[in-house]
């Protein structure tokens, strides 16, 4: 595992990488490797290294909250998101449901550049989140469907933004801070965090692993969400914005695994029965999806060839992925980011991620 994740940071493939590798619920390996960055200048990566976790957000937040909304019946999966959302409209949009939107089958598109028409100047300071975040809600309510609802899963950030706002509805707050106050600070994890402008003081920017040179923004993204919608809705979104090092997110994986046994430490925070259900395929066609989370698929998975087709896991555009066996209590967390300095679109990058999963797994005698 050490000579794949060092050969990786030689040839290029990512400037560095932090690995965490948890077995029986409990963190056995933690390392980085290579360069947290390259421009400026070269700087190590360090296990206590913050990454921008991008689509992680999905299962870290998003849908952990949802499933502590199911547990506390302030939300019901088969509720029509038109009853949740009043600008949710449209051809067959009154049949699509909360469900729909976990497992991505919503028959939303799967991305849109709401940020352009929200947003007047990309080039400044990020937004607080306001006017511009609240035009960017608007826009996904108002989107229309591309398919029929529940005929097949389309990865969907539109989706995941519409069920951030019905959480901070149902869930009367903010996302950042339900995430904070329900998620992160009871299980002890200060590094999770998201960084809108108006946040209280988090990690410092030195601590923080860059993405790209961004042409929109017009310089190089440190502490701030990769994501351009997610960056103009503040840092706050349902489908990106979360910000964490290899450790914490390590502990959280390894409290969602301990939160399947008989005896749940932390029922309020990781609900053990509705997570179960969330974890359960979602019976779409031809779909790997669960509710919030993906499964391996059964050939060339990014999961790699040893890992259960049971298991669970999320991967993130900037280069960061979350695996867990529930049954074994095994995880893999991977962070990096591999679109530092320049987005590339490189196979040695889509072949470098099962490559890492395999040896981690063999690693620790999966």
């Amino acid at each position: 595992l050490r000579t794949r994740a060092e050969q990786a940071v030689t040839a290029g493939t990512v400037p560095g990488l932090a690995i965490g590798i948890g077995t029986e619920g409990r963190t056995t390996f933690l390392e980085a490797f290579g360069h947290k960055q390259v421009e400026p200048a070269p700087t190590p990566a360090r296990p206590d290294t913050v990454y921008d976790l991008a689509s992680l957000t999905k299962a870290l937040v998003t849908t952990l909250l949802a499933a502590q909304a199911v547990a506390e019946g302030k939300l019901d999966p088969a509720t029509p998101v038109a009853n949740l959302v009043p600008r949710f409209t449209g051809p067959g949009k009154d049949v699509v449901t909360v469900r729909h939107l976990l497992a991505h089958a919503s028959g939303l598109p799967p991305f849109r550049p709401f940020w352009q028409s929200a947003l007047e100047d990309p080039t400044g300071p990020a937004p607080a989140p306001g006017g511009v975040r609240q035009h960017i809600l608007e826009l996904c309510a108002a989107d229309p469907l591309t398919y029929d609802p529940g005929t097949k899963s389309v990865y969907s950030d539109t989706g995941f933004i519409l069920l951030g706002q019905i959480l901070e509805t149902v869930l009367e707050g903010r996302l950042d801070e339900l995430a904070r106050t329900r998620l992160f600070a009871p299980l002890g994890l200060p590094r999770l965090h998201f960084r809108p402008p108006d946040a209280p003081v988090g990690p410092p920017k030195d601590k923080i692993a860059p993405t790209e040179r961004c042409p929109v923004r017009g310089r190089l993204i440190i502490g701030e969400v990769h994501d351009l919608n997610a960056w103009a809705m503040g840092g706050v979104a349902g489908h990106a914005g979360l910000f964490g090092s290899v450790d914490d997110v390590a502990a959280l994986a390894s409290a969602i695994c301990r939160s399947q046994r008989a005896t749940n430490p932390s029922p309020k925070v990781l609900p053990s029965e509705v997570l179960r259900t969330f974890f359960r395929p979602a019976g779409v066609p031809g779909s790997t999806w669960r509710l919030g989370w993906d499964g391996p698929a059964a050939a060339g998975s990014l999961a790699g060839e040893r890992l259960a087709k049971t298991a669970i896991g999320h991967l993130a555009f900037t280069g960061c992925s979350l695996w867990i066996d529930l049954q074994r209590e095994t995880f893999v967390v991977i962070l990096t980011n591999r679109v530092h300095p320049v987005v590339r679109d490189d196979p040695a990058w889509k072949a470098l991620r099962p490559a890492l999963m395999d040896a981690a797994l063999e690693a620790v005698g999966y």
